[in-house]
């Protein structure tokens, strides 16, 4: 296979990394901005919204996908661009996978206190 090709494989998966990377952070703000509102009101039943979950669903897919797709395409080679690549990607999974256990843990702790 041509060198071009690699690159755009490459650019693939690491696009796909970082597009999942993105879509579970958007879901932990959405969970930090939930904690915020949860405690200026005192109200521990506004839930995350439905929209949040998908996010971090679809993000770890997105991040298994490119991981899958790296292991497919460059598993047997050990150039540093793969190597980084494939730490990159376990790294992104890791944090979506805590990501998506954060979102549906919720809250851990009481809302008010003393009141």
């Amino acid at each position: 296979m041509g060198g071009a090709a690699d690159w755009r494989r490459r650019a693939l998966v690491f696009g796909l990394i970082v597009v999942g990377v993105v879509l579970a952070l958007t879901c932990v703000n959405a969970g930090a901005e939930l904690d915020r509102r949860r405690r200026s009101t005192c109200d521990a039943t506004l839930s995350l919204p439905v929209s949040a979950y998908v996010l971090v669903v679809v993000g770890l897919l997105v991040g298994l996908a490119a991981l899958f797709l790296l292991a497919r395409w460059f598993g047997a080679e050990r150039q540093v661009i793969v190597v980084v690549l494939f730490a990159t990607a376990v790294s992104g999974v890791v944090f979506e996978i805590f990501a998506l256990l954060s979102a549906v843990h919720g809250p851990g702790a009481p809302v008010c206190r003393g009141a």
